[in-house]
């Protein structure tokens, strides 16, 4: 019992420490501190009581009589207090985006339209993998492109009620178009299981959100990720009226690889270079010449500096692995060097020439992101800053890990909120435009 004890002791401590002290410089270390950090941080206001009930079960049965078993059980308390201060920090962990927002003009949700004022903010937290909101229904498995023998498919998130019901002006809805991550790998992520919040709080507010599949490496090489993400934007200015939604409004959003793509989005409209592709079949017609721009762009923690150019990132084993398994090319060679630039945003922006090319973009990234380096995303709002028009709107999120918006909890439900606050701004403004 003795040994269950320590051990049990020493995986809270362990664990408490990643929260402050995640390793940044070596990459797999750092995936083992990203999900240790996402479980152990998003769900601690769930753990931490289990933790206490476990602890305390060995203390009644008297597994404490010494002095190591003393000194372990009051480092333990000292890791419950951390686990309590970042408890008590989360709900403070949205400071820097309401005020990056409130810089930027963007206008607050009224009470009316803030999703019934989120007074159910409580109970989704205790429901951390619960993420489907009763009025929304979702549409899966629908076929938007096939290449090279693989079948690409979206799933569409729209509320359930009638469209006059929801908190738009009018019967064409805005469109989200949602990007997974993953390192732009296979086994790294789908489109089931990421972005379902956001997803899920869109569609209940009368959004009509599309979250798609995209060619993955190694099977396949850069730009293929890119391309597929603009036939999925060309499938939803042909297709989405169908469902309600505004073919001329669309919003990108994705997370960590999901992001750099969301980015890219933004900065490559109309570029010949993703816009065709002679081997596919899309279930629309050929969209070489068709307009790629969208409206805004939304990148939770995304890969910025890929494969290192600007030295952003955490390490260089990232790039090396990338450059193999995404770009296949050798690096170092000159020849490559465009190839690379192409799918790296912070280099994209800084060959932009067209200031009114590029939408209003917001880039959200946790200050203790043990994968992607916050200085990514930072230094990518700098170029965007020097050449869009736009408004443009960094923001970090205080203790949070890679990933934090998975679950929901305390940290992730309030950026979600000034998340939704910016889309509807984006959208309120192009209404006052057009």
């Amino acid at each position: 019992m003795t040994a269950g004890y320590i051990t049990i002791c020493l995986l809270g401590i362990a664990c408490t420490w990643n929260l402050y002290h995640p390793p940044f410089k070596q990459a797999y270390r750092g995936i083992a501190a990203f999900i240790i950090g996402v479980l152990c941080g998003e769900l601690a206001l769930l753990l931490l009581p289990i933790h206490l009930f476990i602890v305390g079960y060995f203390l009644i049965n008297g597994v404490v009589n010494g002095f190591w078993t003393g000194l372990i059980l009051f480092l333990t308390f000292i890791s419950w207090c951390a686990q309590l201060t970042y408890i008590v920090n989360s709900m403070l962990s949205s400071q820097p985006l309401t005020q990056a927002l409130d810089q930027a003009g963007v206008e607050r949700l009224a009470p009316d339209t803030n999703n019934e004022d989120r007074s159910n903010f409580w109970s989704r937290i205790l429901k951390p993998f619960s993420f489907r909101l009763n009025n929304v229904s979702c549409q899966k498995g629908i076929i938007y492109k096939t290449v090279d023998g693989q079948t690409l498919k979206l799933d569409i998130y729209q509320q359930k009620e009638p469209l006059e019901k929801a908190n738009i002006e009018t019967k064409a809805a805005p469109v989200l178009l949602y990007m997974h991550g993953g390192g732009l790998l296979q086994y790294g992520g789908t489109r089931f299981g990421q972005g379902l919040p956001l997803l899920n709080e869109l569609a209940s507010l009368g959004w009509v959100c599309v979250s798609i599949d995209y060619r993955l490496s190694p099977r396949n090489q850069w730009p293929a990720h890119l391309i597929d993400c603009k036939t999925a934007l060309q499938w939803i200015k042909q297709n989405i009226e169908a469902y309600g939604g505004n073919p001329d409004f669309v919003v990108t959003a994705g997370d960590s690889a999901g992001g750099q793509l969301s980015a890219l989005m933004a900065l490559t409209a109309n570029n010949p270079q993703f816009q065709a592709e002679p081997n596919a079949q899309s279930l629309s017609h050929t969209y070489k010449d068709e307009n790629s721009q969208v409206q805004a762009a939304i990148c939770f923690y995304g890969v910025m500096d890929f494969c290192n150019l600007n030295n952003a990132s955490h390490s260089s084993d990232a790039g090396r692995l990338w450059s193999k398994a995404v770009i296949k090319a050798d690096f170092h060679d000159p020849d490559n060097l465009a190839l690379f630039r192409s799918a790296n945003a912070i280099a994209t922006a800084s060959e932009h020439s067209d200031p009114h090319t590029i939408p209003d973009c917001l880039l959200i990234h946790g200050t203790k992101d043990s994968l992607i380096a916050i200085e990514e995303s930072q230094l990518l709002a700098e170029k965007l800053s020097q050449v869009s028009e736009n408004k443009v709107i960094f923001a970090k999120v205080p203790g949070a890990q890679h990933a934090f918006n998975m679950l929901r909890s305390i940290r992730s439900e309030l950026v979600l909120a000034e998340t939704v606050r910016f889309a509807q701004d984006c959208h309120r403004r192009h209404q006052e435009r057009f």
